[in-house]
Parts: C-alpha cells; sequence; structure tokens
C-alpha cells in the first residue's frame, strides 16, 4: 500500500497492490470482507490526518517532522551590532590526515572580529534567593540562643527569677512565672503586674513595691526563661505549617525556618499581619543583596506570616555577576534587572544586550546597549520590565589579538607578543629549539582575512644562520617545530625474554648485539647464555632466524656478535625454557597445601612437608615416602618407606632426602579418633539438642533415657528419621542409579516438558462427524496427551518412613533403631485433627474420631468433587509413610488425606451444518434399526 500526502491540500490518496495483502483481500470473491478492508484503509487516511495534522505543516516551514527546531538560525537585527560572514567552500592546502603535525598544532579558525559566544541556556537559571533559603534544614531550631533584647515585653509564662535583701531580712530567691492575668505573684511582697512591660520597667516597678513594705531593701530581676508561642506560616511558602517558637525570635527567624518562599513565591512582600492588620512587610533582597533586613520585630503569639505569589519576574543571564531569575517590582528598568544581578563582568560586551519579551502573542528580541542605559537612566534602551522579560548579555571574544605562537619541539613553547617577536627568527631565538629538532624545515601556519588557513614552510637551519630571508609575523601567526623522529624513519630494535630492561632501543651506527643487551641492562642470572634468536626481516613480509650465543656475544666473539638493523628482534631465553630437567615431587595427603614442588639440592622430608604447609589434624601418625626404582631384571616397582611424623617434624629422625620423583603421602585416621558421631533431636523432647553417641550404632531408646524422655504433649507415632544419603547408600550403587535413570529417559519422546518431569500437550485431531460408515464430514478435537515421567532430576528424599500399624509395637521397635552420625529425629506435637486436602468440596482439617475410615472423612469435608480420582488418592501417615486410599485400615490423628484428581477432556462446541446434523441422525437410526 502507498500513501501519498499532499502538503498544500492536506488529503490522502491510496493505491491497493494487486500482489500485497489488501490485493488478495479485495480480490477474493468474499464481497462483505472486501468492503470491510476498504473501510479499514478510508477509517486509517482519516486517523491519520486528524492525529498528525501538523506534519504537512511543519515540512512547509521546514522543520523536521520529528518535532526538532529548526535549522535556520534567527534572523539578526538590521544595524544591531557586527555579523559573521557566510562561510564558504574552500580547498584547503594541509593534508587530509587528522594526525599529522601540521593538523596537531592548527588552531581553529578565527571568528569575525567581535562575535560574541553564545551566552549560558536562561531556562536552567533559578528564582534569586531560593538556594539561600532552600538549604534551611527542615529540623531548624526557631529558639535562637542569643541575648534577650531590651525591648522584649513580658507576657503569661515567662519565667523571672526575684532576690532581694535587706540589713534585716536574710536574702530571698523566688523563680515565678508570669501567670495568665499578666501578674508576678511574689510570696510575702503581693502581686506585681508585668504584662505588657519591659524588664527594666519591671524592675522599677517592683522595687517600687519592695521599698514600700521593706527598709533599705536590695534587689535583683532576671529573666531566665521565655514563653513559647504559635505562629502561623501560610501562602507560597515553602514549608507552610504552623511553629512553635520562643517569643524573642523575630520575623526572620520565622522565614528561615519556613524555607523562604516556594518557587511561586514573593521574597520581596512578605507580610507580617496581626490580628488581621498588617504589621510589617519585608523586602527579602534588602538582606540578600546588602545584608541589611528591617525583621527584627518582635512576635507575638498567634501572628501570621504570609508569602503571596510573586509578581513579575525576568531572567538576567550572559556576563553578569549574579545570573538568576529576579522578581521586579512596578517602575523597574533594564538598569535596575542589571543592578540586581551585581553589574556586568569585565569580560562583558556591553553593547550587546539581548532583550527577548513577549508582545502580541509571539517572541520578540531586540538588541539594546548596557553601557548606554546604566549611563543614562533616560537612554531609550532603558524600557520598563514586564512579566517575563529575558536579559542577555553577550561576552567579548576570547580570541587574544596582537600575539603569535610557537609549539612543538621547543624548550618554551606558547604565546608571545608580536611586538617583541615579529619575525620568524626572532620567535624562534625566544622559544629556543631543543636537541633533535627536524632542522630541514618549520612550518609556519596564517589564518587569511577571510578565515582561510595557510602553510609557509620555513627553512629552520638556514634561517637561523642567517643564510635565508626572515619572515615578517602577522597577528595571530603560529610557527610548528617538528622533531627528528616525526620526520625521519629511525632504526629501532627490540630486545625480550631475560634482560633487565626489555624494550625497543634506537640503533646507532654500528651498534651490535652486545650492545643491545647493555642498553637493556644486562642478562638475568637464569638466563640462557648458550642461545638465543635474532629475528631479522628479510622481505616485506619475511623473516630469518639467526642464533648465536649471548656469552660469547658479550666476550666480543664477532661471529656471536653481528651488527643492528632496523627492525631486529633479539629474544633472550631462560635456562629453564631450553634443558630439560625432572626436577618435580609430589606432596599429597592430610597436607595442608598438597601438590607439586620443585626438588631443591639438600631438601629433606621435612623441607617437603614445611613446604605443603605441614600435616592437617586429621592425618595419622606415619608418612609414606614412595620412590620409583628398577629391581635386578629392569623392570619397574614401588619402593615404599615408612615413618613416624611426629620423629619427622620435631627433627628427632634421620634427614630424608628427597629425590625427583618421589610421592610423599600422608594418610588420613580413622574418623572415630577425630571427632564423636553425633545425632540431633528436634521436636517434642524433653531435652533437644545435639547429643554424642556413646558407640557407633547406639539405639534410640539409649539415647531417649539420655534426653528425658518424650514431651507431655508428644506423639511418638509420628517420629520421623533423616539420614544422609551416603549412610545408606554407596558411591558405587548411587552412581549406578543415575546412570539407569539417565538410560531410562533417553527412550522416552522429547517434548517440552513441565518442572515435575511430566509434559501436556494438546493436540488437534481430524475426526468423522460420528458416523463413520456414512463418510460424514470431518471435524477438529482437541485431545490431551499426557507424557511419560522423566526419572532423573527428580528429588530424592532422605527421610525414612515407618509402615506400622500397632501404635504398642511401633514404639518398642522404633527403640531398637541403631543410629548412625548426622541422624536427625523429629517427634512432632500431637494432633487432634485429620487434613482432607486435593479434590474435595470442602478441603481442610477433620477432628479425627478413633474408628472413621478414609471415606468417612472425605464425607466430611463435603464429599468428593466431580474430577476425583479415589483410586489414585493416598493417605500420608503421621509417621511419613504414604499409603494408597484402598489399603489404609485406619486413619490416625495428624494423617493427611490427599484426594487425587483426574484429567477431564472437554472438546469445544463446534459449529456444525445441517447436513451434519441430518447424517447424524439418519446414522443413528440405521444403527437402532440395526440392532432390532
Amino acid at each position: 500500500m502507498r500513501i501519498r500526502r499532499s502538503s498544500s491540500k492536506r488529503l490522502l490518496s491510496y493505491s491497493i497492490c494487486d500482489h500485497g495483502w489488501f490485493g488478495r483481500l479485495a480480490s477474493s470473491q468474499q464481497r462483505p470482507c472486501k468492503a470491510l478492508a476498504m473501510t479499514a484503509v478510508m477509517l486509517l487516511g482519516v486517523v491519520l490526518c486528524i492525529a498528525r495534522p501538523g506534519t504537512a505543516l511543519a515540512a512547509e516551514a521546514g522543520v523536521p517532522s520529528g518535532g526538532g527546531k529548526p535549522a535556520t538560525p534567527a534572523p539578526a537585527a538590521s544595524g544591531q551590532g557586527p555579523t559573521a560572514p557566510a562561510p564558504t567552500s574552500r580547498t584547503s592546502p594541509l593534508p587530509e590526515n587528522p594526525q599529522s603535525p601540521a593538523r596537531q598544532w592548527l588552531p581553529a579558525a578565527p571568528t569575525s572580529e567581535g562575535e560574541p559566544r553564545p551566552a549560558a541556556d536562561a531556562d536552567q537559571l533559578k528564582p534569586f534567593g531560593m538556594d539561600f533559603f532552600a538549604a534551611a534544614p527542615a529540623d531548624f531550631t526557631v529558639a535562637p540562643d542569643v541575648p534577650i533584647p531590651a525591648g522584649y515585653r513580658l507576657g503569661k509564662h515567662d519565667k523571672l527569677r526575684i532576690r532581694y535583701w535587706a540589713p534585716a531580712v536574710p536574702e530571698v530567691t523566688h523563680e515565678i512565672e508570669v501567670g495568665e492575668d499578666g501578674m508576678v505573684v511574689v510570696p510575702g511582697i503581693g502581686d506585681v503586674n508585668a504584662h505588657g512591660l519591659t524588664r527594666e520597667e519591671f524592675r522599677q516597678r517592683l522595687g517600687k513595691r519592695l521599698r514600700e513594705q521593706l527598709k533599705n531593701v536590695s534587689f535583683s530581676a532576671d529573666l531566665i526563661e521565655t514563653r513559647t508561642i504559635s505562629v502561623f506560616v501560610t501562602g507560597a511558602a515553602r514549608r507552610p505549617g504552623r511553629y512553635t517558637v520562643k517569643a524573642e525570635s523575630n520575623l526572620f527567624n520565622v522565614i528561615y525556618a519556613a524555607g523562604g518562599a516556594s518557587p511561586e513565591g514573593t521574597l520581596r512582600k512578605v507580610a507580617l499581619r496581626r490580628r488581621n492588620k498588617l504589621v510589617v512587610e519585608v523586602d527579602l533582597y534588602q538582606f540578600l543583596n546588602s545584608g541589611t533586613l528591617n525583621a527584627d520585630v518582635m512576635l507575638e503569639d498567634q501572628d501570621v506570616v504570609f508569602f503571596p505569589v510573586a509578581g513579575a519576574r525576568v531572567t538576567v543571564g550572559g556576563e553578569v555577576v549574579r545570573p538568576a531569575i529576579y522578581e521586579v517590582v512596578p517602575g523597574d528598568r533594564v538598569a535596575d534587572a542589571i543592578r540586581l544581578a551585581g553589574g556586568m563582568k569585565a569580560s562583558a560586551y556591553a553593547r550587546i544586550l539581548r532583550f527577548r519579551r513577549f508582545e502580541g502573542g509571539r517572541r520578540v528580541e531586540r538588541t539594546l546597549d548596557a553601557q548606554a542605559l546604566l549611563a543614562d537612566p533616560n537612554h531609550a534602551d532603558n524600557m520598563l520590565l514586564r512579566d517575563g522579560d529575558i536579559l542577555t548579555l553577550e561576552n567579548v571574544t576570547r580570541q587574544v589579538r596582537e600575539r603569535v605562537a610557537i609549539r612543538g619541539n621547543v624548550s618554551f613553547p606558547g604565546d608571545y607578543s608580536l611586538q617583541r617577536t615579529p619575525t620568524a627568527k626572532a620567535l624562534l631565538l625566544e622559544a629556543r629549539p631543543r636537541i633533535g629538532t627536524y632542522w630541514e624545515r618549520a612550518d609556519l601556519t596564517r589564518c587569511l582575512p577571510d578565515g582561510t588557513p595557510v602553510i609557509i614552510p620555513l627553512p629552520l637551519k638556514d634561517l637561523l644562520d642567517g643564510k635565508a630571508e626572515d619572515v615578517p609575523l602577522l597577528d595571530l601567526d603560529e610557527i610548528v617545530v617538528y622533531e627528528a623522529d616525526e620526520k625521519k624513519i629511525v632504526p629501532l630494535a627490540t630486545v625480550e625474554g631475560a634482560v633487565k630492561h626489555p624494550a625497543t632501543y634506537r640503533v646507532g651506527d654500528g651498534m651490535r648485539v652486545s650492545d643491545l643487551l647493555f642498553a637493556a641492562g644486562g642478562m638475568l642470572q637464569d638466563a640462557s647464555k648458550q642461545v638465543a634468536h635474532l629475528y631479522r626481516r628479510i622481505g616485506p613480509n619475511e623473516f630469518q632466524i639467526v642464533r648465536l650465543a649471548p656469552d660469547a656475544a658479550l666476550k666480543g666473539n664477532p661471529a656471536e656478535n653481528p651488527v643492528m638493523q632496523d627492525g631486529d628482534r633479539l629474544v633472550i631465553y631462560r635456562q629453564q625454557d631450553v634443558e630439560f630437567r625432572f626436577d618435580r615431587v609430589t606432596a599429597v595427603g592430610e597436607l595442608q597445601k598438597p601438590g607439586e614442588y620443585r626438588s631443591y639440592e639438600g631438601m629433606t622430608l621435612y623441607d617437603l612437608l614445611l613446604l605443603a604447609g605441614g600435616p592437617t589434624p586429621e592425618a595419622a601418625g606415619i608418612v609414606e615416602v614412595a620412590t620409583p626404582v628398577l629391581d635386578e631384571d629392569s623392570n619397574k616397582r614401588t619402593q615404599i618407606e615408612t615413618y613416624a611424623l611426629a620423629d619427622v617434624m620435631a627433627g628427632k629422625h634421620e634427614p630424608v632426602p628427597i629425590k625427583a620423583g618421589m610421592m610423599v603421602s600422608l594418610p588420613r585416621r580413622d574418623d572415630k579418633l577425630t571427632q564423636p558421631c553425633r545425632v540431633e533431636l528436634r521436636g517434642r523432647f524433653r531435652r533437644p539438642g545435639t547429643y554424642a553417641l556413646l558407640y557407633e550404632g547406639e539405639d534410640l531408646e539409649s539415647l531417649l533415657k539420655r534426653a528425658g524422655g518424650f514431651a507431655d504433649d508428644a506423639d511418638p507415632f509420628g517420629m520421623s528419621l533423616t539420614r544422609s544419603r551416603d549412610k545408606m547408600l554407596s558411591l558405587a550403587t548411587s552412581e549406578q542409579i543415575r546412570t539407569v535413570m539417565e538410560t531410562m529417559d533417553q527412550l522416552l519422546p522429547t517434548r517440552k516438558g513441565a518442572g515435575d518431569g511430566t509434559s501436556v500437550e494438546v493436540l488437534e485431531t481430524q475426526s468423522g462427524s460420528g458416523v463413520p460408515l456414512l463418510g460424514g464430514a470431518n471435524r477438529t478435537e482437541k485431545v490431551l496427551l499426557v507424557s511419560p515421567r522423566q526419572l532423573t532430576g527428580m528429588p530424592n528424599n532422605t527421610r525414612i518412613s515407618f509402615h506400622l500399624e500397632d501404635r504398642e509395637s511401633y514404639i518398642s521397635r522404633l527403640g531398637k533403631v541403631r543410629l548412625c552420625d548426622g541422624d536427625i529425629i523429629e517427634v512432632p506435637r500431637r494432633s487432634d485433627v485429620v487434613q482432607v486436602l486435593g479434590a474435595v468440596q470442602s478441603p481442610g482439617p477433620v477432628f479425627h474420631s478413633a474408628g472413621r475410615s478414609a471415606r468417612e472423612y472425605i464425607n466430611l469435608a463435603g464429599g468428593s468433587a466431580p474430577d476425583a480420582d479415589l483410586k489414585r488418592s493416598v493417605v500420608i501417615k503421621v509417621t511419613g509413610g504414604v499409603r494408597r486410599l484402598a489399603d489404609s485400615k485406619t486413619v490416625d490423628p495428624g494423617d493427611v488425606i490427599v484426594v487425587a484428581s483426574k484429567h477431564q477432556i472437554i472438546q469445544p462446541p463446534v459449529q456444525r451444518k445441517l447436513q451434519d446434523t441430518i447424517l447424524d441422525l439418519l446414522g443413528v437410526a440405521l444403527v437402532i434399526r440395526s440392532l432390532q
């Protein structure tokens, strides 16, 4: 299907291919399907036109359909600053290789004079002052530890310490709290009104009252604890709510604790209201810009701090001291916004201030002169600000003029003043070329007025010697001085292997193998002195191997000390690489680090045991040393000698020399000698836990006596015994079981199975209509296939089950069970219910009653479900045994009855035709007639 979209008419046209999917659908004989397909096609076209109406419009405007921004730059205002010339396509004389030295040292083409660098993105700026208040922690205390101001007025719940004394009265001290009525009750003196008084006013009133009753009295009144008040923060605050503060706190403490204003709130008109009246209005910009703030107003209970929504905001970015989003007040102009941002930076280009605002539903841009409007407030560019205005102050070009540069193999690379080094020779003498310079040529890179870079070659040696004419330099010129290795092929040779400093070295005139070894620091002590290989290139991809003796080369033998050539590779081998020596001994058994070890001259059995980490605690008391020998008939055999391990480790034994090929073995002692056998008792024992067996094979009856017997609520009939597999099966038996199961599974058909070892597959088969004699119409039926059970990978249970019906004989026979190391014996709590699970109407527990059969318990659980399969149902005994339902004579408390479910093959309804029904009825009639 081809879809054509017209950008001018907004129409869609479709052509349906004859060989496509729509073509096959339309050409079929099913007319309703054809009409449905055509309707779907037309609906698709309508949806595309409605859902993406802007696609064609974007294509006409030159915008990519992906929704990106237009690639064309914004038109520059006429006469508003310099503009860069349009780039032109030129062929550069530079080499194409980007790694060439000329390109490596070539500076980028400079921009036109005065072209500004793109300013910072205004969308990344944040409102001014928000960061300061956002740094306030959520648990900031609003009870500052500062001196109480002198103007603090007393109120209820303030705590005072009053002391007074007189010649006839000893000193008296009272700590008194101002009451609800504002009175201070001084014992022995009376009531003193303190509400609304400052501390000094209260002292005067208290002194007057004391002098009325005492002569020559002295006193003091101190405020030791202030009251707490509730202040509400509302409006566009970052953390509005109710704040409990000390009465001496001021307005700014509450503002800071609330985190300042929210992103939509103001910092310029924060109001303090008291009893629905405005007390003070604070401009936080004064605090943030100058550090002064008229926010030391004392707070009172139930005061409200209100943050209004912010007014007009403008964005000031670019080369200003504090780029941010600022809130302006009515009457503010462009110069005021620049001052709020801290003024211009030294790097600002004051003549280009980009001013953007919304006018008539679109964004317009003007270019202002910041220098002029700051100097003259009445300048035409100093416009009144509106909400949403964006000011971006551009920066001067970063290009440094009146300078030249030199790079490369010189002692002092960098930039130089053009006035000091006006010529190429003067610049080279200032920078001082170093040893190893390529004296044939240096390059002078120069940019033409249109920005095209050119390279002027300089004869470096002749220029410095005065044999070539000096070249005057221009602004932004750059000289590149090369190293000799960059421009010449230097012969190199490599040495590797058993030398002190394997690396690649430069080949000098007449350099030989001995000189290369000396440059590499000499050969190591384990280096082979008889043989080394020199790989020499004899063709583009062909090499020759020259065998030589390094020792003879170092002694000056010309035949073994050839002259080195470019690309030679000398390999010095280690002595162990060039000779065969069997020097290995084997240490096995109960050692900390068994394995193979190298035999040394003078090594003894004691030394080898130390190298192997020494014996383990499970080691027996002997050491066997096996040595391969030849008898008188030259037949191979092994000679074994045994030594006492304690004597060898103590040094009492005669030293046993170790030779290559020996095997030293430390056997393992019997487990009975290392640790006792352990059995764990779990569940309802009087003293459960881990017990050591008195001897291997101790019976359960003996262990039960040591454990105090069973608990009162224990059910011994449910006892279970878990034993590790290695105690029941040998390794050979386990391997044989696994092999037999795998062989059986290989004979099964391959199907994707479930995790339980079986798989279920639904197949569709063709069968007749039920009257095969009449050849009825075929129909599809579904058949459920269950594959054979996989044997391998099935869980292996190590729990031993006991199949005993009689409880008395069960307990007596369990006592004769012989225990093994690692056995786990568990006894459950006595149960009084029987669980009925599976395909029953109401699965769950049923109370046990003696004499009931399994069928009766199933009936108590609501009876069997329609899909119940009683032949495959089982009873899981409390002992862990599993029995068929038909074989279970009794049901004990704690038993679980599991009713199996049989598979049901349900065929879905088949759409039948009238002729199939007639044939089925006719077939049934014929069958009945034949039976008569």
